[in-house]
């Protein structure tokens, strides 16, 4: 006779605090040409690069240089005929985060957002954790159907994870530009996990 069993789906939920945040910058340069505009940008961001004080250089790196005619621009910032963008990402510990985008706007420099995230050996260790309290949960439920039913549950047939909504990072996406003295204060990080289940029921 073929065994019966219960098909259930779980979701574990595990929290910690952002370990590692990521300052996204950006300097503009404008000129008469393509050249010179890049050549502007370039040195507004050294400018930025020497003005971060609380992290070493290789933690500053460009992430993309772009030239753009301003004619072809929707709003651009200048009237000259070229702008060009360098964007930065600076990484920092999150209790940096605040004077570093205090050192970028006091050099001129703007900020596009600070993302708070968490290093890949604390994210998969979280991810580990949310995977057990969902096991764990799993067969609390199905323990309560099969109970329901007379009967218990047995051992596991299978189990698969399935795609839940999850967050890696906290993002503050503010005028920090305009307002320097901005309070970062990163909210804890959720990593979700879920699993689907099918158990073996035997009698009790």
């Amino acid at each position: 006779m073929k065994s019966r069993t219960v098909t259930v789906d779980a979701v574990g939920q595990c929290e910690a605090v952002p370990d590692l945040a990521t300052v996204e910058a950006f300097a503009i340069g404008e000129g008469e040409s393509a050249s010179d505009a890049r050549a502007m940008a370039k040195d507004r961001a050294s400018t930025i690069r020497e003005s971060i004080t609380d992290i070493s250089t290789d933690q500053i790196r460009t992430v993309d240089l772009r030239v753009q005619d301003t004619d072809e621009m929707f709003d651009p910032v200048t009237d000259a005929p070229f702008q060009a963008t360098e964007r930065l990402h600076i990484d920092c510990l999150p209790e940096n985060a605040e004077s570093v985008v205090v050192d970028i706007t006091n050099a001129g420099g703007q900020i596009q957002t600070v993302r708070f995230h968490l290093h890949e050996n604390k994210r998969r260790e979280l991810q580990d954790k949310a995977i057990n309290s969902a096991m764990e949960r799993a067969r609390e439920k199905a323990e309560q159907m099969a109970a329901a039913e007379g009967l218990a549950v047995a051992e596991i047939q299978e189990a698969a994870t399935t795609d839940v909504s999850t967050g890696f990072e906290s993002i503050v996406d503010e005028a920090l530009d305009s307002s320097p003295d901005t309070d970062l204060h990163p909210a804890p990080i959720t990593v979700s996990e879920g699993i689907e289940a099918v158990y073996e029921l035997s009698e009790e």
